[in-house]
C-alpha cells in the first residue's frame, strides 16, 4: 500500500496539475489547497506564498530527478555530472511541460515572486549539484547561484527545443563550460 502523500507534495502536485490549465497569475493558493485537499490551516504552514509554493514544486521535482538519476562511473568531471544531472532534470520537466511553461512564462511577468523564490531555485540547484557530486569546494552558494542561472537560460531554450533536445544541450554545454571557467570546477 503507497504511503499517503505529505501536505507539501499534495500541494505540489496540486499546483502542478493546475498549472497544466491556467496561467500562474490566476492560480491561487487558496484553489491549490482545495485541489490537494489540504485545509487553510496547514496551507498557512507549508506555502504562505505564491514563492514557497515555487520551493515545494521545486523540492517535488528534485525528487523525482533523485529518483531517476543513476550516477555514470565513467563521468569524471563535475561537469560531465552536471550535464547529465541537468539532462535529467529536463526530462522530469518534460512529464510536466505544460505546467513549466505556464510558471516560466507567469514568473516573467512577477519578478517580485521570482525575487522572492531565488532562495528556493538556488536550493534546488545545489541539490542537484549534491545528486552529481559536485557540491565540494569554496564558494558553494556562488557555484550553486551560478548552476541556477545556467539552467534558468537553458529553461526557454528548451520550452522551444524539438524532441532530440540538440539545442538545449547546446546551451547547457555552452554555459556549463563558460561557468567552468569564470567559477573554477562547477
Amino acid at each position: 500500500m503507497a504511503k499517503p502523500l505529505s501536505p507539501d507534495m499534495r500541494l505540489a502536485d496540486a499546483a502542478l496539475r493546475l498549472l497544466k490549465k491556467e496561467a500562474w497569475r490566476e492560480l491561487s493558493l487558496a484553489k491549490v489547497a482545495k485541489a490537494a485537499k489540504v485545509p487553510m490551516t496547514e496551507l498557512a504552514l507549508h506555502a504562505p506564498s505564491k514563492a514557497s509554493l515555487i520551493d515545494l514544486v521545486l523540492r517535488r521535482l528534485g525528487g523525482e530527478v533523485t529518483r531517476a538519476y543513476k550516477p555514470d562511473g565513467g563521468a569524471e568531471s563535475a561537469r560531465d555530472r552536471l550535464f547529465d544531472v541537468s539532462m535529467i532534470w529536463f526530462d522530469t520537466l518534460a512529464r510536466h511541460e505544460d505546467a513549466v511553461r505556464a510558471l516560466y512564462e507567469g514568473l516573467r511577468s512577477d519578478p517580485l515572486t521570482l525575487l522572492a523564490a531565488r532562495g528556493a531555485i538556488i536550493a534546488a540547484a545545489q541539490w542537484l549539484m549534491t545528486l552529481a557530486e559536485a557540491d565540494t569546494g569554496p564558494a558553494l552558494a556562488l557555484r550553486a547561484t551560478a548552476f541556477a542561472a545556467i539552467l534558468g537560460r537553458t529553461v526557454p531554450v528548451w520550452l522551444d527545443d524539438d524532441a532530440d533536445l540538440t539545442r538545449t544541450m547546446a546551451r547547457l554545454d555552452g554555459d556549463l563550460r563558460r561557468g567552468e571557467s569564470l567559477l573554477g570546477k562547477l
